[in-house]
């Protein structure tokens, strides 16, 4: 029997933790079978008992770390018309913005890349050299990111922490 507060995992109706794990807290108990989940974004949804299964604590916060980290807002490239947004920024010089532009789109691909992998692999299960340049980007499209910014403020900073 569930009570308030178990930490649960989602199983998919093979009985089978999904792939990508989600875990959820019992938020209230409607009977022998069936509850009321509180999901990490903060949604609730009543589901029955043989959906789930209780897991430990540690496991919880490990695979809720997991998640947050899938959920990060990743960047998307940058919408804008390079030779019109160098033509109205002329104290820059128009290959040096490009650069900066072609590094950018390399980098959200890379971060994509990398989203995509953890989803399919697991964390864990990423090479060193992958890591070294996902990291790379991370640090990479903060500053392509703020040089833009400088130039025009309706483009966002992210914060990628």
């Amino acid at each position: 029997m569930y009570k308030k507060g178990d930490k649960v995992i989602i199983l998919d109706y093979n009985g089978k933790p999904l792939v990508p794990q989600v875990v959820a807290e019992v938020e209230d108990v409607y009977g022998e079978d069936r509850v009321r989940l509180l999901l990490p974004d903060g949604a609730c949804c009543l589901e029955f008992v043989d959906h789930f299964e209780k897991i430990d604590d540690e496991t919880y916060d490990k695979y809720l770390h997991a998640v947050q980290e899938r959920e990060k807002p990743l960047p998307v490239d940058l919408q804008i018309d390079i030779r019109k947004f160098a033509a109205k920024h002329h104290r820059r010089r128009k290959d040096e913005i490009l650069k900066k532009f072609d590094q950018d789109k390399r980098y959200v691909s890379i971060l994509n890349a990398y989203t995509g992998r953890v989803m399919m692999y697991g964390k864990e299960n990423i090479n060193e050299r992958f890591l070294w340049e996902y990291k790379e980007a991370l640090y990479g499209i903060v500053e392509t990111r703020t040089f833009f910014h400088e130039l025009d403020d309706s483009i966002p900073i992210p914060d990628l922490t």
